[in-house]
């Protein structure tokens, strides 16, 4: 497959993100699969990281699943000379000869210092540049990161400036963080850009220890904690609509998705709303680079099913079908129905519907009935059904 006028292998990539963070990380990921991976980012100086600095959030259910994940992280603890004299030099010996190294790079406000990068890590051998102006905590208060990305009119600047210093391909990583995506994009498709990525993490605060009242993830030995950056399954609804917006706003524009990819199923859902190249970061932190294997024999194994030659078959498939809330047909209206062959009977729909819904749902002889005449069709229960015993009908 093509991005950028680049061939790669297939469309997964690692994310800027702790398993990019060196030479021998990227090149055992290189070894085991993956297509390219996007280099944590690297500054023309490197940084010093909080202990501990990774929180989450676990589902008070099903046995306490990780549905998110929040980093107080910053950037490359190595600076620009470092990765282009040793890092990227070794990466480009050792991996395979279709591995796309694609660096990913910071600055400030200054265009120059933005060329002056993108001209380094070229030179050393970088394949694409990824622009992070979207990093959400530490780095805006160096006047970095989401700082410029959260301004259209920087980010243009930037990414000006970052083209004047290079022939590569150069994406720019977005940040979920803002109230509309749609002008940043624009300002960076008028910019010039090649391609836009996105989403960066959603910046938040994971939680507070009730226990001592303490922020979390709670550092030593002052105990204190910043907002960081909320990565995970949980955010790829906010990843999702974000590229949406972007495909349907611009879609000429290679996208390169990520936020809460965590298997083959989510990487397919943002390639039907318009990526191209899917990144994945948090899966890889909890999985490991093993994952890749599996995602893509399921993705292939897809793929054969449905038919499809490549994945340009289904990439921006589910766009007509985002509308405008006014355009959606309200009648005519559909109802629950229970199929009795499936129900268990564990009244587990009807005390959602009973307090979250119409009242509409009795056991009878051990099995769930809708009364028709008070179901609205919200479809609460056919979430809480744990057997998919529910399903809608047109009336």
């Amino acid at each position: 497959m093509e991005f950028c006028n680049l061939g790669f292998k297939d469309p997964f990539l690692l994310s800027s993100a702790p398993p990019t963070k060196d030479a021998d990380q990227i090149i055992r990921a290189a070894k085991i699969g993956w297509a390219g991976a996007v280099t944590k980012t690297v500054a023309m100086f490197g940084v010093k990281h909080p202990r501990p600095r990774l929180g989450k959030i676990i589902t008070t259910y099903n046995g306490g699943i990780n549905i998110g994940m929040e980093n107080i992280e910053l950037i490359s603890d190595m600076d620009v000379k470092r990765w282009c004299e040793r890092e990227i030099p070794s990466i480009k010996k050792s991996v395979p000869p279709d591995f796309r190294l694609i660096l990913s790079i910071m600055a400030g406000p200054n265009p120059d210092e933005w060329g002056e990068l993108a001209h380094m890590v070229e030179a050393a051998g970088a394949d694409m540049i990824e622009m992070n102006v979207s990093c959400p905590h530490g780095m805006p208060e160096r006047r970095m990161g989401a700082l410029i990305g959260q301004d259209a009119e920087l980010t243009a600047e930037v990414i000006r400036g970052c083209k004047k210093g290079t022939s590569l391909p150069v994406m720019v990583k977005v940040t979920p963080n803002v109230t509309d995506i749609v002008p940043i994009a624009e300002a960076a498709v008028k910019a010039g850009v090649d391609a836009i990525s996105g989403i960066n993490t959603v910046l938040g605060l994971i939680g507070v220890d009730v226990e001592t009242g303490k922020p979390m993830p709670t550092t030593e030995p002052e105990h204190y904690s910043p907002y960081g950056g909320y990565s995970g399954p949980a955010v790829r609804p906010v990843g999702l609509r974000v590229i949406a917006q972007i495909a349907k706003a611009f879609p000429q524009v290679p996208l390169s998705a990520m936020g809460g990819v965590e298997d083959w199923r989510s990487a397919v859902e943002y390639m039907m709303v318009g990526a191209r190249t899917v990144q994945v970061c948090t899966a890889v932190m909890w999985h490991g680079f093993g994952i890749i294997r599996e995602m893509m024999k399921d993705l292939t194994n897809f793929m054969e099913r449905k038919g499809y030659k490549s994945i340009e078959d289904f990439v921006g498939c589910a766009l007509p079908y985002l509308v405008p809330f006014e355009k959606l047909t309200l009648e005519p209206a559909y109802k629950a129905e229970v199929d009795p062959a499936l129900c268990t009977g564990c009244a587990k729909c009807i005390v959602a519907c009973r307090d979250g819904g119409y009242l509409a749902i009795n056991i009878v002889k051990g099995v769930a009935l809708i009364d028709k005449t008070k179901c609205d069709g919200c479809g609460l229960c056919t979430l809480i059904c744990p057997e998919s015993a529910i399903k809608f009908i047109k009336t």
